[in-house]
């Protein structure tokens, strides 16, 4: 179960990890890119960048306003796989805890009951005359014709597995022998056992690091667990502000077109005005045209700010803000179009030691090798030490037999050797066959694993370095399409030569600069989503986010 509030700055989501409330966005703000300013006071950009007005006015529609860091959270405590996943490192830890059980003293207790009731093959017999119809006869019969005992037998120990690969097992035992020969010296017949028994493998089984295979190889696969957990929140994360981002350049595209299809109109009505002078009808249809594509663009750039809500909503999956409903969502944060930070040779040292999916398959690759030698271990024939000894006490009663056991004046000892070796040997050989190719394939995993980060941080890298550059292309392209729409505003306030081909050339400059705000807008989207990109690259977004996953015991 998850549940997140505020408390102490911080929103605090249970069970899964803690989300920071400082944003997800951290730029480096010491170096600016040029021309901010000046670009910021481009014609129309202001009103292009804000996009936390309102573009639907449907009445049953619900505003809800978020921020990039809102959006994480909530996905990060209602997505489905997420609430899944987060069992996984928990019963991984169950199965840690089950292969270290393998050393847990075990009490054992035993109780048999023997009745004996048979003829007596040990039986002398003596000569009996009988009388039958033909006269006497002489048969023989048994002296003692059938055996007739009870035998009881008790055990109480502990038997205990050591790192070694030794079992040791130590208890207590009582026998009690009754029989209904006469001439025994004891009957019933008592005797208390004090046993104290070592078995250690010298061969196949023994060596502590074999005998902790089960352990170390169940504790990888816990940690694989959490790194897969990991990397699961990381796809979280990169979804939900890959779909947040998209939204905003959505809704920055509504804003440059309805600005475009406003002031065009305004323009075209003073060309219209001129039919009668110098405006030409083929340049009115022109225009017209032009701004009727402008029209279908901007219905195109709602229907697909719609679109990007229900991504975004279903990546979410907030059921408070269900896809069902009739949102409009409205975007907090805006994207920045500030240098990044960040050295090649760093980054790429930071993804070779963080990203989760390396870590598992080093973590995997031990497994192997942990496989790899328990099965060289298997090959070896089984020889193990036997030792025993044991102190006894006869009596002809409980109390007698305890206190004669207590002197340890009848003590028994055992010493032996225990030799076997399947003949031809063909499952260890099997068995070792088997894991050095899997060995082999984890390494060349791992290999490859490395080359794909290597790859994923440097075209990480170079997008994010080309993004820049663009921008400041994108930029400059935008302010000379200003700086030329400014001057046909300043010719047309002066009222100079206000002719139908000034009014076409400023349709035509109109449309220019909001394509190229649009392009941008558009370059600045990618450009937000590839710093997004590095920091998943090399691993870190997680923490560049200030998320934080709840670790659970070792």
């Amino acid at each position: 179960m998850s549940f997140f509030r505020v408390a102490s700055g911080k929103l605090l989501i249970s069970m899964v990890f803690t989300f920071g409330l400082t944003c997800g966005v951290t730029w480096a703000k010491d170096v600016a890119s040029t021309g901010d300013d000046a670009y910021d006071r481009g014609l129309g950009w202001q009103d292009v960048r804000d996009t936390n007005r309102e573009f639907f006015t449907e009445s049953d529609r619900n505003v809800v306003r978020m921020s990039l860091q809102d959006c994480i959270a909530r996905a990060l405590e209602h997505n489905l796989d997420i609430k899944i996943a987060v069992h996984d490192p928990a019963i991984r830890m169950a199965d840690v805890v089950k292969a270290e059980a393998a050393f847990d003293a075990v009490l054992f207790g035993t109780a048999e009951f023997e009745n004996t009731d048979q003829a007596n093959i040990e039986s002398g017999f003596y000569t009996r005359t009988i009388e039958t119809g033909s006269g006497a006869s002489q048969v023989r019969m048994p002296t003692d014709g059938f055996t007739r005992s009870h035998d009881h037998q008790y055990a109480l120990g502990l038997r205990k597995r050591l790192p070694t690969g030794a079992t040791i097992e130590l208890a207590q035992r009582l026998r009690r022998f009754r029989t209904d020969e006469t001439d025994l010296f004891r009957n019933p017949f008592y005797e208390y056992s004090f046993d104290l028994e070592l078995r250690q493998p010298l061969l196949r089984d023994f060596g502590i690091d074999l005998n902790r295979a089960a352990i170390d190889a169940s504790r990888n696969t816990y940690e694989i667990s959490r790194q897969q957990f990991r990397l699961l929140v990381i796809q979280t994360a990169v979804e939900v502000e890959s779909n947040f981002w998209q939204l905003i350049f959505a809704r920055q595209q509504v804003n440059i077109l309805q600005n475009l299809l406003r002031q065009s109109e305004s323009t075209l009505a003073r060309l219209e005005e001129r039919t009668i002078l110098d405006a030409g009808s083929g340049m009115i249809a022109r225009n017209r045209g032009q701004i009727e594509r402008s029209r279908a663009d901007l219905v195109a750039a709602l229907s697909e700010v719609r679109s990007r809500q229900d991504r975004l909503l279903e990546s979410i999956n907030d059921p408070n803000i269900p896809l069902d409903g009739f949102w409009e969502i409205v975007p907090t944060d805006r994207p920045s179009t500030h240098l990044f930070k960040a050295e090649r040779a760093e980054v790429m040292e930071i993804a070779l030691r963080t990203r989760p999916e390396l870590i598992s398959q080093q973590l995997q690759l031990d497994t192997s090798d942990i496989a790899l030698g328990v099965a060289e271990n298997q090959l070896l024939p089984r020889l193990d030490l036997i030792a025993r000894q044991e102190a006894t006490g006869p009596g002809d009663s409980y109390h007698s037999a305890w206190r004669t056991q207590q002197h340890y004046d009848t003590i028994n000892y055992l010493l032996g050797l225990s030799f076997e070796i399947p003949i031809g040997n063909r499952a260890a050989q099997a068995s070792l066959v088997r894991a050095r190719r899997e060995r082999q394939q984890d390494q060349l995993r791992l290999t490859n694993y490395r080359q794909q980060i290597t790859a994923d941080v440097s075209i990480a890298m170079n997008t994010l370095e080309g993004g820049f550059q663009e921008i400041d292309e994108r930029k400059r392209a935008s302010l000379a399409q200003t700086d030329e729409l400014r001057a046909y505003l300043v010719q047309e306030a002066t009222e100079a030569k206000v002719d139908a081909n000034f009014l076409n050339r400023k349709l035509d400059a109109q449309d220019r600069l909001a394509r190229a705000h649009i392009q941008t807008a558009q370059t600045i989207l990618r450009y937000n989503l590839a710093i997004m990109d590095l920091q998943r690259a090399q691993g870190t977004l997680l923490q560049y986010n200030n998320i934080m996953l709840e670790e659970l015991a070792p």
